[in-house]
């Protein structure tokens, strides 16, 4: 599922105290935010990202769309739920720009780690393993699996 990030505006009068608790249930769901920006680093109001399941990580083009939104005017975006130990990758569009997509592994460690101490992929074995379901042909929209642009 996508949906926006929102955010709470709260205007307290003179002498008013506001307590404001939010209460969440224990979850092992998982999501995917982020902050879409420009060359000149402000956010990008109302860009499409998507969101694709990588359904065979030995081929990136066996992308299965999942959903899409827009990011708000801060340029934030958030997918989720997530089920964990899936492979997801993330396209952005934005000025009829497309933007390097990102594929986002929960099971292994990535050479894009910030502590350093992370070691390279070793590479999928060959033959790759059939993917769990096929691809549906096209998306919601129309377009072939793999998304717009392609």
């Amino acid at each position: 599922m996508g949906y926006r990030s929102g955010d709470f505006k709260i205007h307290p009068t003179q002498n008013e105290q506001i307590e404001a608790i939010v209460k969440c249930p224990e979850d092992n769901r998982s999501v995917i935010n982020g902050t879409v920006i420009n060359c000149k680093g402000r956010p990008v109001k109302d860009a499409v990202v998507k969101l694709f399941a990588v359904n065979n990580p030995c081929d990136p083009l066996s992308l299965c769309p999942i959903t899409h939104t827009f990011t708000d005017e801060y340029g934030q975006f958030l997918f989720g739920p997530l089920c964990p130990g899936k492979v997801y990758l993330v396209k952005v569009w934005y000025n009829n720009v497309k933007v390097k997509p990102l594929i986002l592994d929960t099971n292994k460690p990535s050479h894009y780690c910030l502590s350093g101490d992370c070691q390279q992929c070793p590479p999928c074995p060959k033959p790759c393993p059939p993917c769990p379901k096929p691809c549906p042909k096209n998306d919601d929209y129309g377009f072939p699996c793999g998304g717009y642009n392609e």
